[in-house]
């Protein structure tokens, strides 16, 4: 077993947490987490409350500032255990300490644990995906006990041992094991419009700059989205519905902008956690749902709608590709 060292002591110097040497060992025990006494931020409440592992990574990562007093957040934090660090540790044999990891991956890891807003146990749906501040996606599951899953495939959610930890600027939940994202091998280079251009998708870009979302999509929002983008070949389709339509711009602007958020969700949603009947909630407010036996969507006037292309990734999100328009 790896021995885990971490320097955990803090103390308050001008308004600011300063990291002072303080050893713990091996033995990692989970934290006992109270109630936040009035005026503690989450840094505070993560220190007092003994998840030490944590608030080193947020040091290592330089994301104490991020999450520290009352004019910051709100934020909703899934905070793993000190036990769920030193497991995370022991999966590589390059890593002894939580500074051995590459800083990169350690702040991508820790934003993806990091919901944007106070989102409290009684707010949470059964199912959702939500999206953290890192761009991915994870679901959350309640019935029976509150879990979450990365990956459809994964089986058993990760247990949330304690929720509802309030903070002046969120709250906490207390989880058993690190949530790590199925980031890209390769780092994506272009946005999702660009993506579009570079893929041949012609009609969807030619789309988008009918009904103005182009801008939505280039990245300069700073939002992530999980785009279901169709061929050329089903837009032609779409265009051959209706007789007064020639080319796309014959659409009217407020069908062609609610056909094509009906094609976006919020986050970056990928195929693996796409479990078979999963509803996906998309801009447009009307669900999608996914059928893991024919790889299909279904929704709106759509049945069947086949998905030949995956998890393109974007700097902003990822694409799908579709054989149809979806039409709301």
């Amino acid at each position: 077993m790896k021995r885990v060292i971490l320097n955990v002591s803090f103390f308050l110097l001008a308004g600011g947490l300063i990291l002072s040497s303080c050893k713990k060992e091996d033995e990692e025990t989970t934290p006992i987490v109270t109630p936040a006494p009035d005026g503690d931020d989450i840094i505070d409440v993560a220190i007092a409350s003994g998840f030490d592992s944590l608030a080193v990574a947020l040091t290592e990562a330089n994301l104490v500032s991020t999450f520290q007093g009352d004019n910051s957040g709100p934020f909703t934090v899934f905070a793993p255990t000190n036990t769920a660090f030193a497991n995370l540790i022991s999966t590589n044999a390059a890593w002894n300490r939580i500074s051995d990891i590459d800083n990169t991956l350690l702040t991508a890891v820790l934003k993806y644990h990091v919901l944007d807003g106070k989102v409290m146990s009684t707010d949470i749906v059964d199912g959702d995906f939500v999206n953290t501040l890192s761009g991915y996606t994870f679901k959350i599951n309640t019935t029976g006990a509150v879990t979450i899953d990365v990956n459809a495939t994964t089986g058993t959610g990760i247990p949330v041992s304690t929720v509802d930890v309030a903070a002046t600027n969120g709250v906490i939940h207390a989880i058993d094991q690190v949530l790590v994202p199925s980031i890209p091998t390769t780092m994506p280079t272009q946005s999702i419009a660009g993506l579009a251009v570079a893929a041949g998708l012609d009609s969807l870009v030619v789309a988008l700059s009918e009904a103005g979302l182009v801008t939505t999509f280039d990245g300069s929002n700073g939002n992530f989205y999980t785009v279901f983008a169709p061929t050329n070949l089903a837009f032609v389709n779409l265009l051959g519905t209706n007789m007064a339509w020639n080319r796309i711009s014959d659409i009217d602007n407020a069908t062609l902008t609610a056909v094509l958020t009906f094609h976006v969700a919020n986050g970056t949603i990928q195929a693996g956690q796409l479990s078979d009947g999963q509803t996906i909630n998309t801009l447009q407010t009307t669900a999608l749902t996914f059928n893991a036996t024919g790889t299909t969507l279904t929704g709106g006037s759509s049945t069947a709608v086949g998905i030949s292309g995956t998890d393109n990734y974007a700097t902003n999100g990822v694409v799908h590709i579709i054989d149809e328009v979806l039409v709301p």
